[in-house]
């Protein structure tokens, strides 16, 4: 529950960043329309990205490291490694469906979201231990300090 949670926030936190910056790029009030089709289109590129990339990544990279430590790493890998394909989608779509402004403000949202779920991430599996072969290894040497 708590993994919905962090992905809620994140996409609430990129959604207003995407409204944002239609807001300044367009310099008028938004249409229902414009409000309509950024939600629609991030919630399921975020919910996509959430639960297929973002969360087992960041898992597995827990799982990896035998902890959530260095602790920025975690948010580092989903704003940038793991958000490379909306990068690209972003800037491959400009002149095509997308104007300059729309598609950094895609990506600059994208940034925004996985940075926001990595530091949520870390928040709250920090301190959850995860017994892999690493955590035991660690465990074993303060045992015997």
């Amino acid at each position: 529950m708590k993994l919905i949670s962090i992905s809620f926030g994140s996409w609430l936190l990129g959604l207003s960043a995407i409204a944002l910056a239609f807001f300044v790029s367009k310099g008028e009030s938004l249409s229902t329309d414009d409000i309509k089709g950024a939600t629609i289109t991030s919630l399921i590129i975020a919910a996509l990205l959430f639960s297929l990339a973002y969360a087992p990544s960041l898992f597995w990279l827990r799982k990896r490291l035998g902890g959530c430590r260095p602790a920025m790493l975690f948010p580092l890998a989903s704003a940038v490694v793991l958000n490379l394909p909306v990068f690209l989608i972003g800037i491959l779509a400009i002149g095509r469906t997308l104007a300059v402004t729309e598609a950094f403000a895609l990506i600059g949202a994208f940034v925004l979201m996985g940075t926001a779920f990595g530091l949520g991430f870390v928040w709250n599996y920090q301190d959850r231990d995860i017994k892999s072969k690493a955590w035991r290894q660690q465990q074993q040497r303060f045992k015997r300090v």
